[in-house]
């Protein structure tokens, strides 16, 4: 998918996360829960190789539950600290100050030890654009400190916030000059990591169709009342297409979304679809799995935890 998206105000961000991870006791790195792995920015994990890292999957309302537990699971195997939580109930959010404490435990040893009797944990909330930080920290903060919307790029600078004894730096969400994988940048745009007027929705479209259709064809059934929902692949997608369009068809007449001569306008369905997606109206879904979980259809709908 070739999709032009490393902006200037990204390479900035990259540029100010470098000089404030030394300032850092902890780095939180918030992934999406429904694409764990696809929404971990290597450049990121790169820059707070050096610090301890607890791995933060939001979003945990919109994602699978089973597969989410089976996530913590892999990264607990991978020895890392994660945990999943909801930015609106928060649910999991003591769990983060606990695993904050426990990986600035020498830190605050040592303040200990000078007769101090708190010591402030810094940490740095990084992550892809629209993956929640500033939902997560005025949770975190249980007050509205950052602000926050429903679209990439809404965080453009730095912003400290102390909360008792844990201090928190928000930074603007940065993605990759390059994705390795279609399917990968598929991902990332459904969930609402990158801008919609960035890469083909109707591509989009066919690619969560196709996922959906092998493994939540309940849940696409019922939102849409489908007829028949086919088992087909994204990578098969030139020989089945007729299929998937089928699909579209129904769900643009049912939805009355029609352009001239009562054709069915397949830009809208597109964008109705993926908006229903990344806002959880299908229900609960998670677009990768682990190993610990893969499914026994002839698909693979992620990529190994490594």
């Amino acid at each position: 998918m070739p999709v032009q998206w490393y902006p200037g105000h990204m390479a900035k961000a990259r540029r100010m996360m470098e000089e404030r991870v030394r300032q850092v006791d902890v780095v939180i790195e918030l992934v999406d829960a429904r694409l764990p792995l696809s929404s971990r920015n290597p450049v990121l994990q790169e820059l707070s190789a050096k610090k301890p890292r607890l791995v933060v999957m939001t979003r945990e309302d919109l994602a699978d539950p089973l597969i989410t537990r089976s996530w913590l699971d892999a990264f607990a195997s991978d020895n890392m600290m994660a945990v999943s939580v909801n930015t609106t109930n928060g649910n999991g959010f003591s769990q983060v100050r606990d695993g904050l404490r426990k990986l600035a435990a020498a830190k605050i040893q040592r303040a200990l030890e000078k007769g101090l009797q708190r010591a402030v944990v810094r940490a740095m909330v990084v992550g892809i654009p629209n993956v929640g930080k500033s939902s997560f920290i005025n949770q975190f903060a249980k007050r509205s400190v950052a602000k926050t919307g429903n679209k990439p790029g809404v965080t453009r600078t730095e912003q400290w916030v102390r909360m008792g004894d844990i201090e928190l730096l928000d930074t603007p969400g940065v993605l990759w000059p390059k994705i390795d994988t279609a399917e990968q940048g598929l991902r990332l745009a459904i969930s609402g990591a990158v801008k919609d007027q960035i890469y083909d929705m109707e591509e989009g479209l066919a690619f969560f169709l196709c996922f959906a259709g092998q493994h939540y064809p309940d849940l696409l059934q019922k939102r849409y009342g489908l007829s028949h929902v086919p088992a087909v692949r994204w990578t098969d997608l030139p020989t089945v297409w007729p299929q998937i369009a089928d699909v579209v068809e129904e769900i643009g007449r049912k939805r009355g979304l029609l352009g001239r001569g009562g054709v069915v306008d397949e830009e809208r369905v597109a964008k109705m679809v993926i908006k229903e997606v990344q806002d959880g109206v299908l229900g609960p879904m998670t677009f990768e799995w682990p190993a610990s979980h893969l499914s026994e259809t002839s698909s693979d709908p992620g990529n190994n935890l490594s």
